[in-house]
């Protein structure tokens, strides 16, 4: 006993076959035609429209035999699809690949096979349309021809009645197509229509009716859309589109000339409704084509937008009168930091003169005053007069900087930072102390204020190592997490505690652990105003005996 082979493109073969919806389906008598008819024309007393599945054969048509299906395995048929010509078995006992079949040495006692194989337009053979018998026997040529041209009319009637359908089956999704949009288009919440090219309407939803105050008898095939459009909207739209096609448009031709160039397009405009009255809508404008490409017409989805435009109006009215106040605080509070810029001049510069005279005739009182308990209150004296000349001194200065206007320039930040170094190296040459300058520190910035905030975060760095074996000092820059180039001077110097960072940057502010080597005044205070004015940010990081890190961002206005 040999089975059946598989050939090598079953998966194709079945995707073939399966696709005929037709396995273990009723019996029909176009089909039984072809089986009886082979059967006569062959003379044989079986014959069976055989298709074959993944495990079995499954008959179709029957003629003289009684099964509905068998074992592909143990079958002729499983054989013939091997071949695309008629497979045909003299005599199955003399054959060494049947002669043990139970079909063979059973019921019915199969002699002889000849079967056609059912070959589709992909070339899979899916089944055969065989005749058998019980007495050997072979059949002639013109026997086999017709054989063979019954098989392909059962494939033809086969592809036939898959056609139909489909046809059947994309008919009803078209109709079912049509009824969902026919359901959107009288469901949808905005006003939609249809026209011909020229603007006709051929269509309306409820919604447009709505919208205009016309019903659909009164504008299908009765109005131009363009009645709906007020004159002088038609005419501004028809310049816009003059100016940017440079040939001149027609009012009436504004409305749909964008869509027709296939430009997408959805603009306010503004519908007059029936009576009279109008309404402002939101129009998206598509074109229709036929499948050639044709222009047919065009398609409208407008929405009513008045309560929309209402809203917009009103906001706007709120925004100007917002911009109105705020642009009126903003001239009080700059004539009020006018104001306090002037009076801290003023104090500054009014404290000069009485300072100038207690500094003085202390100067003379020190050289008349005997006593040691005088002296000491004349140094108490001369120490106030120098604390409060910091303050006015800062009161100008930061008077001073708030009044002047940036001159930016580009500036070679490391060149700043090397000459502050070397002047500090001038004046004690003795100091061990290594200095790491990034190269192109290129800023754009105001050459004065930018020197004066250099030179101090050197010169504080300068006194924070001044305790080390060797000071290193380092000036470079880093690209932050939004892309901005973030500027840095590090030093190996004692430090601070981060929980003293709040009063780091404030004026005649000392913080515990650095009072060793900081004087109180307006250093770091100072680059704090001259880096805000730049509209950049300055912070710091340090742990105790780790040295100290100070950042600093410039805008590029």
């Amino acid at each position: 006993m040999t089975p059946a082979p598989t050939p090598s493109n079953d998966d194709e073969r079945l995707a073939d076959l399966y696709q005929y919806e037709i396995l273990d389906s009723e019996a029909e008598a176009e089909f039984d035609d072809f089986t009886r008819l082979a059967a006569q024309i062959c003379g044989s007393s079986m014959a069976l429209l055989t298709l074959v599945d993944k495990d079995r054969q499954w008959y179709k048509s029957r003629i003289g035999f009684e099964a509905k299906e068998g074992a592909r395995d143990i079958s002729f048929c499983g054989h013939a699809i091997l071949g695309r010509e008629v497979f045909e078995i003299p005599d199955a006992t003399n054959d060494e690949r049947f002669f043990d079949y139970p079909a063979v040495t059973g019921d019915p006692h199969i002699r002889f096979y000849a079967g056609a194989p059912l070959v589709t337009k992909s070339g899979s053979a899916i089944g055969t349309l065989c005749v058998f018998d019980s007495q050997p026997k072979t059949l002639t040529s013109e026997q086999i021809e017709a054989l063979e041209a019954l098989s392909r009319q059962v494939i033809r009637q086969m592809d036939l009645r898959l056609l139909v359908r489909r046809e059947k089956e994309s008919n009803r999704e078209l109709v079912r197509q049509r009824n969902f949009q026919k359901l959107l288009f009288d469901s949808s919440m905005a006003g939609v229509a249809s026209t011909t090219p020229a603007g006709l309407i051929t269509s309306v939803n409820p919604a447009f009716e709505h919208l205009v105050g016309y019903s659909a008898a009164e504008l299908i095939q009765q109005r131009n859309i363009r009645l709906l459009h007020l004159d002088e909207e038609l005419q501004t739209r028809a310049e816009e589109l003059s100016a940017q096609l440079e040939r001149a448009v027609e009012p009436g031709d504004s409305i749909f000339l964008s869509s027709a160039m296939d430009v997408p397009e959805m603009r306010d405009w503004t519908y007059r409704r029936k009576g009279g009255s109008s309404v402002s809508v939101l129009v998206s404008t598509s074109p229709l084509h036929d499948r050639n490409g044709v222009l047919t017409g065009f398609v409208l989805m407008a929405w009513d937008i008045t309560e929309r435009k209402k809203v917009h109006e009103e906001i706007e009215r709120l925004n100007a009168d917002l911009e109105r106040r705020v642009d009126l605080r903003t001239a009080e509070l700059e004539r009020k930091s006018e104001d306090l810029q002037l009076l801290s001049y003023s104090l500054a510069h009014d404290l000069r003169q009485p300072l100038i005279a207690i500094s003085g005739y202390g100067h003379r009182l020190k050289n008349e005053v005997a006593s040691s308990q005088g002296q000491r209150y004349l140094e108490r004296i001369a120490a106030g007069v120098d604390q409060v000349n910091v303050r006015a001194d800062a009161l100008l200065y930061f008077a001073n900087l708030s009044r002047r206007r940036l001159q930016r320039v580009t500036i070679d930040l490391g060149q700043l930072a090397n000459d502050q170094v070397s002047r500090l190296q001038r004046e004690q040459p003795v100091r061990q102390l290594v200095v790491l300058v990034q190269p192109n520190l290129s800023i754009w910035a105001d050459l004065q204020l930018v020197t004066e905030a250099v030179n101090e975060l050197i010169f504080n760095a300068w006194r924070f190592t001044a305790g080390r074996d060797q000071g290193i000092i380092e000036v470079g820059s880093d690209i932050g997490e939004q892309g901005e180039t973030i500027y840095f001077v590090r030093d190996n110097g004692t430090g601070f505690n981060m929980a003293y960072i709040n009063t780091l940057f404030e004026p005649f502010q000392r913080i515990e652990t650095m009072q060793e080597a900081q004087e109180q005044g307006i250093g770091l205070a100072k680059v704090k105003r001259i880096i805000a004015k730049h509209g950049g940010r300055l912070w710091a990081e340090s742990h105790p005996d780790d040295g100290a890190t100070f950042y600093f961002t410039l805008s590029g206005a």
